[in-house]
């Protein structure tokens, strides 16, 4: 027999799961469908070598849509939970970095829909700091568990 608490915390994390899938759904397409555009975004964080700029782009694009995907089915939501967790605090490590090296970018997270400023990116890095602690959430909330048998 559940309790309310139970059951209350099994709604918000279906709602959180369903925000982040359709998070990385949009963002993953968004990046996928302009993943040419997406890569000219990744050139000034001169992280990588230039020659895997464009596959990187593609990767991470197809990894945000498939990680958006798992995150909202039942039996596989704690993986697409681990994975959306570790993007974030990629995103948030790169978007760090860049900013205490002063390059100022744009992250491209959404489209090139910004212009480039600290101020973009430190909302950025507090945008990927919700996201991974709503990952979290997902990843460790205590679901519902077999019995023993």
């Amino acid at each position: 027999m559940t309790t309310l608490a139970q059951k209350i915390s099994g709604w918000c994390a279906l709602l959180v799961r369903l925000g982040l899938g359709a998070t990385f759904l949009f963002s993953g397409a968004i990046k996928a469908r302009a993943s040419e555009e997406f890569a000219l975004a990744l050139i000034p964080f001169t992280i990588l070598p230039a020659s895997w700029i464009g596959v990187f782009a593609l990767a991470l694009a197809w990894t945000e849509i498939l990680a958006g995907v798992l995150v909202v089915l039942p039996r596989v939501h704690r993986i697409g939970a681990a994975v959306i967790f570790s993007l974030a605090l990629l995103f948030i490590a790169v978007l760090t970095w860049a900013l205490s090296n002063d390059i100022i970018v744009s992250c491209g997270c959404f489209g090139n829909d910004e212009p480039p400023s600290a101020r973009a990116m430190q909302l950025a890095i507090l945008r990927d700091v919700g996201i991974a602690c709503a990952a979290a959430f997902v990843l460790f909330l205590p679901g519902r568990r077999r019995p023993n048998t």
